[in-house]
C-alpha cells in the first residue's frame, strides 16, 4: 500500500509540474524566443586527434648473464652513463678459468699424441719401403734360379751335367718362389700398418679439433663472466648485487636495462580505429606530461603500425612519434597526453560547430517538408556568372534559357538514376552543357574572364576534394527575423569550429547557434499566492 501511495504521489507531482510549465509558456509569462547569433570569422583552424601514450627510449637493451655463478663485482648503478664495451659486472671466473686450463691441457695432450702418430707413420712408411725392396730382391733371386733351372733342364737331358746339379737348381728355384711370396706378404703387412698409422693420425687430428673447440667454449664462458655494455647509453635498471647467485641454466636472467641515447626518445600512442585513418607520417605532435603540466613538447609521427590491439572491444593501433630530449627532462615510462595535428588551415572561413548542429524547433518536432527550389534567376550559379562575366541583358536572357533547357534534362536523368555515380554523372553533364553553350555567346573580353572563372572553379573543386569536403547546413536570419537555411560544404573541423569551403557565407555574417528564451518577470505574480490563483483560474 505504501508503494502504491508513493507512486500515486509522484504521478500527481509530475502532472502538476506539466500543467505549470504549460501555463507558464502558453500564457506569456515566459516565452519570447530569440536566437543566439555568432559571427562567421576568418582565421586559423587546427584539427587534432587526442590520445594518451607512453614515453620510451628509441632502443632499450636488456642485458643478462649467459653463465651461472656468483656476482663478484658491479661497476655501474642506476643512471650511470656507459659506453660500448664498458664493464658492467663480473661473475666469479674461478670455475671457468679452471675449465679453460683443463681444456688447454687436453689440447696439449692431443697434440703430443699427434706427434707420436706422425712418427709411427714415418716408421711404417720405412717398413713398407724395406718390404718392397725385399720383394724386389726375392723376385731377382727367383729370376736367376729359374734361368739356372731351365739351363740345367736342357743339359741334364743331354747328360752334360750331373743329376745332382739339376736337383740343386730345382730346389733353389722353389726356395726363391717361396721367398717372393714371403716378401709379398711382408709388404702387404707393412702397407696395412701404414694405413693404420694414417687412420690413427687422422683420429689424433680430429681429437685436436675437439679439444680446440672445448678450449674455445671454455674461453667463451670465461669471457661471459665479464658482462659488458653492447651500446652507448644510460643504465635505467639494475637487478643485481654483489654476492648474488646467477642461475643461467634455463633462462638468461636480466641484470640491467640500458636505454640508448635518451636525448632522442619516442612516444608510443594507442590511436582508435576511428582516428587512425587521419594519422600520417611526418605529422606534428604536441604532448604534455604530468611532471611539466605547463610545458608543451613537440614530436613528429614516424610510424603507424598495422598490428591492432583489442581491449574490451576497443580496437587501437600503435603510433610512434619521435621527440628530441636534449635537456633529459623526459624519462622512459612517463605518460604523455598527446595531440596529433591532422589538419591545419590558415585564413579560412569558419563557423562554430553549434551552428552546424542547430535546427529550428519546427524541423525538430515534425518532418521538414522539402522546399521548392528558387527560380533560376535567384540562384547563386546564375547570379554569380552574370556578375563575374558582366553579361548584358541579352546575354543574361540567353544564359537563362540555356540553364532552363539543361535543367529539364537534368531532372529526367536524376529521376531515372539508380546509383550515386549516375546522379554525379548527371550533374557533371549539366554543368558541361550550360558552360559549353555559354561560351559562344561571350565577347572576347568576357572569354578571358570566363577562362579565369573556370580555372578558379576547378581549383576550388580540386581543393574541396583534397580536403574531403562534406555537405552541411547552417541557418541565418532573413529580413523577417526567421531562420533561413544555407547549404555549405565543410572542411577541416575540430572540437569547436569547422572550416567552410563553399556556401553563401562571408566573414561577419551571423549564424544561429542556439535558442534563447527571455523570461518575463512579473513582480505581482512572483509570490506563492500567484501560483495558487493560477490554478484557481483553471490554468
Amino acid at each position: 500500500m505504501r508503494k502504491l501511495y508513493l507512486g500515486g504521489l509522484v504521478v500527481v507531482i509530475l502532472v502538476l509540474a506539466a500543467l505549470l510549465i504549460s501555463w507558464f509558456y502558453n500564457q506569456g509569462e515566459a516565452s519570447k524566443q530569440t536566437y543566439k547569433i555568432e559571427p562567421v570569422q576568418k582565421g586559423n583552424i587546427l584539427a587534432l586527434v587526442s590520445s594518451t601514450g607512453t614515453l620510451t627510449a628509441l632502443n632499450t637493451v636488456s642485458i643478462g648473464s649467459q653463465v651461472s655463478g656468483n656476482i663478484k663485482e658491479i661497476h655501474v648503478d642506476f643512471n650511470s652513463p656507459v659506453k660500448k664495451d664498458d664493464v658492467l659486472a663480473l661473475i666469479d671466473p674461478a670455475v671457468y678459468t679452471a675449465q679453460a686450463a683443463q681444456a688447454k691441457a687436453q689440447l696439449l695432450k692431443a697434440r703430443m699424441t699427434l706427434l707420436e702418430k706422425e712418427k709411427d707413420i714415418h716408421a711404417a712408411r720405412a717398413a713398407v719401403g724395406s718390404a718392397a725392396a725385399s720383394l724386389n730382391s726375392a723376385k731377382a733371386t727367383l729370376h736367376e734360379a729359374e734361368l739356372k733351372f731351365h739351363r740345367f733342364s736342357s743339359l741334364v737331358e743331354k747328360k752334360t751335367v750331373a743329376k745332382s746339379e739339376y736337383d740343386a737348381a730345382l730346389v733353389k728355384r722353389d726356395n726363391a718362389r717361396s721367398a717372393v711370396e714371403v716378401a709379398g706378404a711382408k709388404l702387404k703387412t707393412a702397407r696395412a700398418q701404414l694405413e693404420s698409422m694414417i687412420a690413427q693420425e687422422k683420429g689424433a687430428r680430429a681429437s685436436i679439433d675437439e679439444k680446440e673447440a672445448a678450449l674455445q667454449l671454455a674461453e667463451v664462458k670465461l669471457d661471459y663472466c665479464t658482462i659488458r655494455s653492447p651500446i652507448d647509453g644510460i643504465v635505467i635498471y639494475r637487478a643485481a648485487d654483489v654476492g648474488q647467485t646467477v642461475a643461467a641454466s634455463l633462462q638468461s636472467p636480466v641484470l640491467f636495462h640500458i636505454a640508448e641515447d635518451l636525448t632522442r626518445m619516442q612516444v608510443e600512442v594507442d590511436v582508435s580505429e576511428a582516428d587512425v585513418g587521419q594519422i600520417k607520417p611526418d605529422q606534428k605532435v604536441e604532448f604534455t606530461v604530468d611532471a611539466y603540466p605547463d610545458r608543451k613538447f613537440q614530436a613528429t609521427v614516424r610510424q603507424v603500425r598495422y598490428f591492432s590491439q583489442n581491449v574490451q572491444n576497443v580496437v587501437t593501433y600503435k603510433m610512434i612519434a619521435e621527440v628530441n630530449n636534449p635537456q633529459l627532462l623526459l624519462r622512459p615510462g612517463m605518460t604523455a597526453n598527446v595531440n596529433v595535428v591532422v589538419a591545419q588551415e590558415t585564413g579560412v572561413l569558419k563557423v562554430p560547430n553549434a551552428a552546424l548542429r542547430f535546427r529550428p524547433l519546427g524541423e525538430i518536432q515534425e518532418e521538414k517538408k522539402p522546399k521548392a527550389r528558387p527560380p533560376v534567376e535567384e540562384r547563386p550559379l546564375y547570379k554569380e556568372t552574370v556578375k563575374i562575366l558582366e553579361l548584358d541583358s541579352d546575354q543574361a536572357g540567353q544564359y537563362l534559357s540555356i540553364i532552363k533547357a539543361a535543367e529539364a534534362k537534368l531532372r529526367d536523368q536524376l529521376q531515372s538514376a539508380q546509383e550515386d555515380s549516375d546522379r554525379k554523372m548527371a550533374w557533371q553533364t549539366y554543368l558541361r552543357q550550360i558552360y559549353g553553350q555559354l561560351r559562344p555567346i561571350l565577347r572576347p573580353e568576357q572569354l578571358k574572364k570566363f577562362r579565369a572563372f573556370n580555372q578558379e572553379r576547378r581549383a576550388a573543386l580540386t581543393e574541396r576534394r583534397k580536403k574531403g569536403g562534406r555537405p552541411g547546413q547552417v541557418y541565418v536570419l532573413d529580413e523577417n527575423g526567421l531562420p533561413n537555411e544555407v547549404k555549405v560544404i565543410t572542411g577541416v573541423t575540430n572540437e569547436t569550429e569547422t572550416e567552410i569551403l563553399e556556401g553563401r557565407l562571408k566573414e561577419g555574417d551571423g549564424v544561429i547557434t542556439g535558442l534563447v528564451f527571455n523570461i518575463k518577470s512579473d513582480k505581482n505574480n512572483s509570490s506563492p499566492s500567484s501560483f495558487l490563483r493560477m490554478f484557481g483560474r483553471g490554468r
